[in-house]
């Protein structure tokens, strides 16, 4: 009888314990992380090619090229996402018919700064992020566009610096274009 009534307090300490499912699926932010996933859905199914610009410094290469991991390629946009339970009360919302921007509270200390959702014309979206990392060896910055015309990848931007504390600040910027 010991036994079975130690079980199940130990059971109900361990169910106790586990997050609601209901509570982690709120979103009280814009779900860019959904938007990202049902892309890489539709990418993954079309591989179309992308046309590509990268410039690092002062150089520049331009391809056009299928990409084979879209998780990987557009894992800076799901980093932007403001739905994770750290971010919950960081960030200050101006709303209007075309536009959303989520700009963090000047006590907040986390990597996106602002998130800014654009609807100009009914059928596209366009996303812009600021997203910035430092520490006392390592800054970076990072603006992240990402642009959605009737519910496709069209085209993407990724623009910035990254900065080692004994290094110099190196630049960088990638266009991607989605070619159908």
């Amino acid at each position: 009888m010991k036994i079975i009534t130690l079980c199940s307090i130990i059971i109900l300490l361990f169910t106790s314990c586990q997050n609601d499912p209901k509570e982690s699926k709120i979103k009280k932010y814009f779900d860019l992380k959904t938007i990202i996933e049902q892309q890489i859905k539709q990418l993954d199914t079309q591989k179309p090619t992308v046309k590509k610009i990268i410039t690092i410094g002062q150089t520049t290469e331009n391809q056009t090229i299928k990409i084979s991991d879209w998780t990987k390629e557009l894992e800076l946009f799901t980093q932007a996402d403001l739905n994770k339970p750290a971010y919950l009360n960081s960030y200050l919302i101006d709303s209007t018919a075309d536009e959303i921007k989520y700009t963090i509270k000047t006590e907040e200390h986390l990597p996106v700064k602002y998130l800014t959702i654009l609807r100009p014309n009914g059928s596209g979206i366009r996303i812009e992020a600021l997203i910035n990392t430092s520490n006392y060896l390592y800054e970076s910055e990072k603006r992240v566009t990402l642009i959605l015309e009737k519910n496709h990848l069209i085209a993407y931007q990724i623009d910035g610096f990254q900065k080692v504390v004994f290094g110099d600040k190196k630049s960088f910027k990638i266009n991607g274009t989605v070619v159908r």
